[in-house]
């Protein structure tokens, strides 16, 4: 591992891999740390973190990872697992190095400089020609370096940072891969409402029988998920940082979303019995969780879901994707349409439809026709290891 000496010729900066329930203790104890006195953070779900750590996830089981803590004078400052997961390499024929689970306190610069160069070594050593991030294993664990709008609460699910960690990566000479953005829809809009009904009323798909719009099964919830990232694998193939995905990886990941989902804001297209296209919204559960400032899978969590999540007035839309084969009718309109009237008939006033790629001009035609505006970037970044 590297390390720094000051002028005195004692080490300063100290990078090791995790290896001990003290090393996992400090590096959770660094997802909180940094946003000790932060009234606009929420306490992200580190379930998958957790197993990641103790190596007893699907992520770590197909990855190559290599989780990091960086110490100044024997405190931790900052942490980060770098990643080789083996999609890349199957989708792209080469292996491509992510690092993600990121996390610093102000002012270590040079701890943070000594934890990127050790990941690039040892990513490099691995095979990996160039490096993604931040990006935590794959795009479907979280990614995402959020910046602007620091003073507003995130959505659930999405990335939140301290407003330094872009020059972190800046620094480190990474260059601007393609970035992500988040459009806010006011649905108390008598535009929006309008919009919505237009798109309702799609004429059409009334005169085609054999398509048909349908909600999600709560009962069947395996099948609705295995739904879910067959479409999600097919209709984004072409999208910049996304790989397939199985189904017990995104199982792992969603199995709990049972509990929380609003199969009225879940729709799913078929033809012909066949699914071709789907949305996935959820209402902003960080509404709820903000009042306790704890794990959401934890206790406290749950009591501020069971209290206060009927109240949550913010929807998310999360995903939205249709194959080209059904595209032209539009499919991905009418159904986000029928997610937010249900936001709307549920007293939801806004909706943010998340993490919409940079290029990606159908989606982004989809959030304008229903008054979006946009608003939050979430930065990503690349370097080439020579």
């Amino acid at each position: 591992m590297s390390g720094s000496t000051d002028r005195f010729g004692a080490s300063a900066v100290r990078v090791r891999e995790v290896r001990s329930r003290a090393d996992r203790r400090a590096y959770l104890g660094l997802v909180r740390e940094p946003y000790r006195d932060n009234p606009h953070w929420v306490h992200p779900d580190v379930r998958i973190l957790k197993g990641l750590l103790r190596g007893r996830t699907l992520l770590a089981e197909r990855s190559e990872w290599h989780a990091l803590i960086a110490e100044e004078d024997g405190e931790a400052v900052g942490c980060l697992t770098a990643f080789v997961h083996a999609s890349f390499e199957e989708k792209l024929g080469k292996k491509i190095g992510t690092i993600g689970f990121f996390e610093a306190l102000p002012g270590h610069e040079q701890a943070v400089d000594a934890l990127f160069r050790e990941a690039e070594r040892w990513l490099k050593s691995r095979g990996a020609t160039r490096v993604w991030g931040p990006m935590n294993g794959h795009i479907m664990y979280g990614f995402g370096c959020l910046e602007n709008r620091h003073a507003e609460r995130p959505v659930v699910g999405t990335a939140y940072n301290l407003p330094d960690y872009p020059g972190h990566w800046w620094r480190n000479r990474y260059k601007h891969a393609p970035s992500f953005y988040s459009y806010a829809i006011d649905l108390t809009r008598e535009e929006t409402r309008t919009a919505i009904d237009e798109a309702l009323a799609n004429r059409r798909l009334e005169r085609d029988p054999a398509i048909r719009l349908r909600q999600a099964d709560l009962g069947s919830w395996r099948r609705e998920v295995g739904i879910f990232i067959d479409l999600h694998n097919q209709a984004f193939v072409e999208n910049w940082g996304d790989t397939p995905l199985s189904h017990e990886e995104i199982w792992e990941l969603m199995a709990l979303a049972r509990f929380t989902t609003d199969r009225e804001l879940f729709w799913i297209a078929e033809i012909d019995g066949r699914p071709v296209g789907l949305v996935l919204c959820m209402p902003d559960l960080n509404e709820a969780f903000t009042r306790v400032r704890a794990e959401p899978a934890s206790l406290w969590a749950g009591l501020a879901l069971l209290r206060f999540g009927r109240k949550v007035r913010r929807g998310g839309l999360f995903v939205i994707g249709v194959l080209k084969e059904a595209r032209g009718r539009g499919l991905a309109e009418t159904l986000a349409a029928r997610a937010m009237k249900r936001m709307i008939a549920r007293g939801m006033t806004e909706m943010e439809y998340c993490l919409v790629l940079e290029d990606n001009i159908p989606s982004q035609r989809v959030a304008r026709r229903f008054g979006g505006e946009q608003t939050k970037t979430y930065l990503m970044f690349e370097k080439v290891l020579g």
